[in-house]
């Protein structure tokens, strides 16, 4: 398996309606970490209004409204209002950025929007909505579904993060996982202590793990776990007792599909799913 370490160019944050400031300020905040140039994706689906033009299509509305047929002018004013309070929201947020920012909206399917403006060396950042009805809604699940389909990085981010600071953790299937040297370069920019959470057998006196070390600089330690893939809070909470962390790292592929968002959501910081190199064999 390769050991060289992605180099991320390019952070894009998926933008949805309810999108709130502390979401663009976090993704601001990391980009600067980074120094990666962000790209606000205002995501407009127009599956919803391909629904609208259904004769039969109905929306409730609040407040005794009851049901009423969708107004194709109507929801189209309501996306425009929302996608220019965004832009302005987002502009302001990283107006101090370094490096370069842009904002797009973007129509069509969001499969095929993700997939068409993602790029290898990107990292897509979703952040999981506040409101449990909406995280269930098939918008979200759709968003969540083409990131990760994507050819970028992906970054789940849970609707609370506790923690902006400590140490950058690695989930680590193997003694060369990807998300090692991913984790180490965040940790090395963040000046952080690097955690790796060991589901294998490597230890500190690893020729990989010693080298790491010396090239970086970094303070590493390693913590032994099991049943780590397993997508259970409990499971997760135990793995990660030892350390209070600020970000995750793992390897897609190397887990339990839902595991990066059962960490996210037990622990409550953001988790980067990255890919695993072009040339490494799938896992058995």
């Amino acid at each position: 398996m390769s050991k060289e370490p992605r180099n991320f160019k390019r952070l894009v944050l998926g933008l949805q309606p309810s999108a709130a400031n502390r979401t663009m300020q976090l993704a601001v905040e990391l980009a600067d970490l980074l120094h990666l140039d962000l790209l606000g994706l205002f995501l407009e689906d127009t599956s919803l209004r391909d629904f609208a033009k259904i004769p039969f299509a109905r929306e409730f509305r609040l407040l005794g409204g009851g049901w009423h047929a969708i107004e194709l002018d109507q929801l189209s004013h309501d996306f425009e209002l929302a996608a220019r309070s965004i832009e302005r929201m987002f502009t302001d947020a990283a107006k101090h950025l370094t490096t370069r920012y842009q904002f797009e909206i973007a129509r069509g399917p969001t499969a095929k929007t993700i997939a068409t403006i993602s790029r290898t060396d990107d990292i897509i950042m979703i952040v999981e909505p506040m409101s449990p009805a909406e995280r269930a809604t098939e918008q979200f699940t759709w968003l969540l579904q083409a990131a990760f389909r994507s050819a970028g990085a992906v970054m789940l981010v849970p609707p609370h993060v506790v923690r902006t600071k400590g140490p950058v953790v690695a989930v680590a299937a193997t003694p060369d996982d990807p998300s090692i040297q991913a984790a180490a370069a965040i940790a090395v920019a963040a000046k952080e202590e690097l955690v790796i959470i060991d589901v294998d057998s490597h230890d500190a006196d690893d020729p990989y793990i010693r080298k790491l070390a010396a090239d970086t600089g970094l303070a590493i330690k390693i913590v032994a776990a099991a049943n780590v893939t397993h997508p259970d809070p409990a499971t997760c909470t135990q793995a990660f007792r030892q350390t209070q962390e600020r970000l995750v790292v793992m390897t897609r592929g190397a887990f339990a599909d839902a595991a990066a968002s059962t960490i996210a959501a037990a622990r409550r910081v953001p988790v980067l799913v990255v890919e695993p190199p072009s040339d490494a064999k799938p896992a058995p």
